[in-house]
């Protein structure tokens, strides 16, 4: 078949360079940023690269990201001509569908709380069973479980949550996990978690758990799509993210469980469970301090401890109905609920030399989250009498692909100058704040001006 991929900036070379063994495979750089090395690597392995927009015509097959604008000629050419037109993430599908037996896979997709879902899904996971659990989010590729050293996750490598970047990610694990021997991904199972510890030599994952952007790829044994609230426009504003999440429903395959927000509409004939209000899982009671979760005619009742629940909402209720889905205890999730502590970036609060840090710096912070981790902040400190508040707030621009509004973070400022004694961005122009580069210089700025007791408040868009 010849195909045609279009996008080398957002993991389009990894699926035109995993095609080629199949394929006649051209691609083209849609927005030029490949360089001559890595255009080399690609012609060398038998990938055809382009510049410039070819017919679509002469292809059999094209794909294309979700957020290319639908009017980009070669697009619009394969429309007149009816050529068929794929998205990145069915394109891996296609890729993998034959490699994961053995192995379940999830996907977590959503406009918020993808990460936390993800996170505290494959924590519980593997509290709560003995598989082994390898998670990608924006916070890395995560190792847990099944002979793993200590209780924290291992981190291995780090990639973006492009739908390709699900191609890379297999391959980190064969590289870390079995140097030299292969990962056989695609070995048959009796058992749908067949624990393998006993094998220094064939320590492959049980549960896959993919967080991807706008959408799911078809993988998926259960899909996650935590919420589309907060639509925004995509591909140059001819569609919309929620058109292009809709992808964990409609690509999803045959015996999967879906797992959906009670904001996501689905008429899908696939296993499905709700979460939300009215949903098959939602809060009975939450304050800041207890929750009950009604789920399934049973409940689950937990302390909170150090972080805000009010902005984990989503991230609990999803990562509860994915595990009841697979018939995890639900004494055990308890169990675990009660002892978790929040997810590193995600309004989480945590001492640091004698400081309370409320922590909300990830890829995905926004300024109603920043509101939030404000407004958490001043809870905390009404009940401790904080000394000293330090705000930074901003965005790493290099480091995220999705922006910041930059008018409503000042606006944000201002609203809070009652609270915050101090402000420090990053990219963010305000004539009442100190201007610094990064996360890092921010944070030991903020660490210089404050003490003993004082409070510091981390919200900065920023790929951690």
């Amino acid at each position: 078949m010849n195909v045609l991929v279009l996008d080398l900036t957002h993991g389009g070379g990894l699926i035109a360079q995993s095609l080629t063994e199949t394929d006649t495979v051209t691609a083209v750089d849609v927005y030029r940023t490949t360089d001559d090395r890595a255009r080399r690597n690609l012609e060398s392995c038998g990938v055809s690269v382009l510049r410039e927009p070819p017919s679509a015509g002469d292809f059999d097959l094209v794909i294309s990201p979700v957020h290319l604008d639908s009017a980009y000629p070669t697009l619009s050419d394969a429309r007149a001509a009816k050529i068929p037109v794929i998205t990145h993430h069915a394109a891996v599908s296609r890729i993998l569908r034959t490699q994961l037996n053995g192995c379940t896979v999830i996907e977590v997709t959503g406009t918020t709380a993808k990460t936390s879902t993800a996170r505290i899904l494959a924590g519980m996971l593997s509290a709560c069973t003995d598989r082994r659990i390898i998670s990608h989010t924006s916070a890395g590729v995560e190792v847990r479980g099944c002979g793993e050293a200590g209780a924290e996750a291992r981190v291995i490598a780090k990639f973006s949550i492009a739908p390709a970047s699900i191609i890379a990610v297999l391959r980190s694990i064969e590289a870390e996990l079995e140097p030299g021997l292969g990962l056989e991904l695609g070995r048959e199972s009796d058992s749908q978690f067949q624990c393998e510890s006993e094998s220094e030599h064939r320590p492959n994952p049980d549960v896959l758990i993919f967080e991807v952007s706008l959408g799911g790829t078809g993988l998926a044994d259960i899909g996650i799509v935590t919420t589309l609230s907060g639509d925004y426009l995509i591909a140059n504003n001819t569609g919309t993210a929620s058109e292009a999440k809709m992808q964990m429903i409609n690509l999803a395959k045959p015996g999967s469980t879906l797992i959906i927000g009670s904001d996501v509409p689905s008429n899908s004939d696939r296993r499905t469970f709700t979460f939300g209000d009215s949903g098959d899982v939602c809060f009975e009671r939450i304050d800041a301090e207890r929750a009950v979760i009604r789920a399934m005619g049973r409940k689950i009742e937990f302390g909170v401890n150090d972080y805000d629940i009010f902005s984990y909402q989503t991230a609990i209720l999803s990562a509860v109905t994915a595990a009841i889905s697979i018939g995890v205890d639900c004494g055990c999730i308890e169990s675990f609920l009660d002892s978790f502590s929040g997810v590193s970036g995600r309004m989480r609060v945590i001492p640091v030399d004698c400081r309370t840090i409320v922590d909300n710096s990830n890829s995905g912070m926004t300024i109603a989250s920043a509101e939030s981790a404000i407004e958490h902040a001043r809870r905390i400190a009404g009940d401790s009498g904080v000394a000293k508040v330090v705000l930074i707030i901003g965005i790493e621009e290099y480091n995220v692909c999705e922006g910041l509004d930059l008018e409503k973070a000042v606006e944000l400022i201002e609203r809070n100058s009652d609270f915050v004694d101090s402000v420090i961005t990053v990219g963010v122009n305000s004539d009442s704040a100190h201007r610094v580069t990064d996360l890092n210089s921010g944070m030991d700025l903020a660490m210089n001006q404050t003490g003993d007791g004082d409070m510091i408040i981390s919200c900065v868009k920023c790929f951690r």
